[in-house]
């Protein structure tokens, strides 16, 4: 099967397609047959060795799987049923023509969606399910989400609003148009307004991390709650009365088959700003990497 893998880490350079064996399903797992695979910050991240794992290279990328099932297991999803679903990290395999994934972590593909969307949306908005669902969030809760415009800001900001929050949401001004169509109540120009003029919040979900990580600490409400997904916390920056904690996201084809609902409701949308093929992954690591990114980029195969 064609796959992109890359053999040492480094810039997209280091990425090349591939003739791999095909993967055999262990116990508890399912083939997938491939039709579209997102493309998240963690896959660069990995590829340049920030992310690590103890298997040896070659090392195949991706987490995000689109595609029709090839072989199942008892009380799975059918043979040649439509699924989407996530990976568990760290170790990726959505690259490629076929991938074998935990029975429990795909969902049946929405209806509504091609392969390409449905690509776009696992790991991007189970991490978005999860931030939210640990801060807590629910109606009338004032929400700020940081690049709200990106692949886990446009879901946690349709998702918050699901839920009934307020939601104030950051980016660049030729985004702002696009928050508002998502529902966002406040956005917020994140290159000339400051997001505590629409504060104090209950809850801020940080996508990006680093300043934007520590400047957020000043944004809550004593016993607000920040929750940082990109990195760790960073201690030094920590304030009395606030609950903070880092998420890292984790399949769960359980949620996959609540957000199915949402986005066959059109309660929920997805935004693919471009779909490539297998053989411009590295063009689609740039594009991520220069963080110029309206929603998700796709592999389609």
């Amino acid at each position: 099967m064609r796959a992109v893998v890359f053999s040492r880490y480094g810039d997209e350079s280091v990425l090349e397609l591939a003739r791999l064996p095909e993967p055999a399903p262990a116990d508890g797992e399912i083939l997938v047959e491939v039709k579209a695979a997102g493309v998240n910050p963690v896959d660069w991240k990995h590829r340049e060795g920030a992310v690590r794992n103890d298997r040896p290279f070659p090392l195949g990328l991706g987490w995000d799987v689109a595609g029709v099932v090839r072989a199942t297991v008892p009380g799975g999803p059918a043979v040649g049923e439509p699924v989407y679903g996530m990976l568990p990290l760290p170790y990726g395999g959505a690259y490629q023509e076929l991938a074998v994934l935990p029975a429990s972590a795909v969902a049946p593909k929405p209806r509504r969606l091609t392969f390409a969307q449905a690509a776009a949306v696992p790991l991007a908005a189970l991490t978005a399910w999860q931030a939210l669902e640990a801060a807590g969030a629910g109606a009338g809760v004032r929400v700020l989400v940081h690049a709200g415009a990106g692949g886990v800001g446009h879901f946690a900001v349709q998702f918050a609003r699901h839920l009934g929050a307020h939601v104030t949401a950051t980016a660049s001004a030729h985004n702002l148009d696009f928050l508002r169509r998502l529902g966002v109540d406040e956005p917020v120009d994140r290159a000339t307004a400051d997001p505590s003029a629409q504060g104090p919040f209950d809850i801020v979900l940080d996508t990006v991390g680093g300043p934007v990580q520590h400047a957020s600490w000043r944004l809550l409400r004593p016993g607000g709650t920040l929750i940082t997904l990109p990195e760790p916390l960073d201690e030094a920056h920590r304030l009395p009365g606030v609950t903070a904690r880092r998420v890292v996201v984790a399949p769960d084809g359980g949620a996959l088959r609540t957000i199915a609902a949402l986005l066959d409701s059109g309660a929920v949308q997805v935004e693919v700003q471009s779909v490539l093929s297998l053989e411009q992954a590295a063009t689609a690591h740039r594009i991520s990497r220069e963080g110029r990114v309206r929603g998700k980029l796709v592999l389609a195969l």
